[in-house]
């Protein structure tokens, strides 16, 4: 049995293992080539490809001229599956062209520029040549985390085990721990949800969608005239930090504030607004989980295949996470060494494979 700083290092270093039930078509090979036509790309730091420049034409080229499937799409972007090789997938971000979206696509475009980390979503490239700005990355074969694990059911997949569910919440720890504390100035992504978390061949986690980081310790907005101007609020229901839509200051404690729903939804596979009723999760859950009441609330279609212990140590960090003050909040290093001490699950999804070093 390895102990809690072995662990740590083990999970570091190695990549997660899938459940043996694979997507169909979610093979390991289904990820992107950094170049459309297999041509050399430039070297980042630690040998890692670097993003390049797109061309307009090519962008129409590996989307069939904007033809392929639609994977994603927003109010602002849409998100088509590439063809960037004959056999290598990717995933293209089109923005909506207007002159604010564009300085927005500029600004997240700059911040992923910045970003190596095995757990944050793979800039392959851009292209900045028009107004519709459109960013390159790789693929994810098995969706995102919101609809893995609220809508398993219509797609007949089989319900996201307790260790996966464990290993997911460790790696967008590990990835919001490495954007506050391995940066300089550290990276706030303010839009932390379980939609923007994409799992990979593998179901390894990716965090993706940075349209709302900002770059600095705090960064000020206002969400009054924010909301009176028709610009988008940083933040989804749910998951927004109550402190920042008080005071208008994201912080830090912002992204951990939401990082706790999403550690609430891994627990109990509700959603962080309840559909019929609108009812936060947080105010659903946390009284029975601050009386001892856990079994109220984790997630029935486990069928009571999960460690009870560490069932409890996960859902009172979630409830610490979400304190109304960000000073009773713990600081996402604290959060991870607080996973990979107290949480087992670890070790039985963790593979052999030896995982990248992340990159500052």
């Amino acid at each position: 049995m390895l102990d809690g700083c072995g662990l740590f290092a083990l999970a570091r270093c190695c990549c997660v293992r899938g459940e043996s039930e694979r997507e169909a078509g979610g093979r390991n090979d289904a990820c992107v080539s950094d170049e459309p036509g297999g041509g050399a790309a430039s070297m980042g730091k630690g040998g890692v490809a670097a993003a390049r420049r797109f061309e307009w034409a090519e962008i129409e080229s590996v989307t069939g001229g904007f033809s392929s499937r639609v994977i994603g799409q927003g109010g602002f972007s849409t998100v088509y599956l590439a063809s960037l090789t004959s056999f290598r997938l990717g995933a293209v971000k089109v923005q909506r062209s207007s002159e604010r979206l564009h300085r927005a696509f500029c600004q997240e475009r700059d911040v992923l520029l910045s970003l190596r980390h095995p757990h944050v979503v793979r800039l392959l490239g851009y292209c900045d040549e028009r107004d519709e700005g459109v960013l390159v990355f790789e693929y994810a074969p098995n969706g995102d985390l919101h609809e893995r694990l609220h809508r398993s059911g219509e797609k007949n997949r089989v319900v996201l085990p307790w260790a996966r569910r464990m290993a997911i919440a460790f790696q967008v720890a590990m990835a919001l721990e490495y954007l506050h504390e391995s940066r300089d100035p550290a990276v706030i992504h303010g839009d932390i949800k379980a939609s923007n978390v994409l799992l990979d061949a593998n179901l390894d986690a990716k965090l993706c969608d940075f349209g709302f980081a900002h770059v600095g310790f705090s960064a000020a907005v206002r969400p009054a005239e924010t909301r009176a101007s028709g610009r988008p609020v940083m933040g989804s229901p749910g998951y927004a930090d109550p402190h920042f839509l008080r005071s208008g200051v994201a912080t830090k404690k912002s992204d951990v504030y939401s990082f706790g729903v999403l550690l609430l939804e891994l627990v109990t596979g509700r959603e962080a607004i309840c559909a019929e009723t609108g009812c936060r999760l947080t105010a659903a859950v946390g009284p029975s989980i601050s009386h001892g009441r856990l079994a109220d609330v984790v997630d029935r279609r486990l069928g009571g295949d999960y460690d009870t212990e560490e069932a409890a140590t996960v859902a009172a960090l979630a409830l610490r996470c979400v304190s109304d003050g960000p000073g009773l909040r713990p600081s996402m290093a604290e959060v991870v060494r607080e996973l990979q001490e107290k949480t087992t699950a670890l070790i039985s999804a963790v593979g052999s494979k030896p995982r990248d070093k992340t990159v500052s």
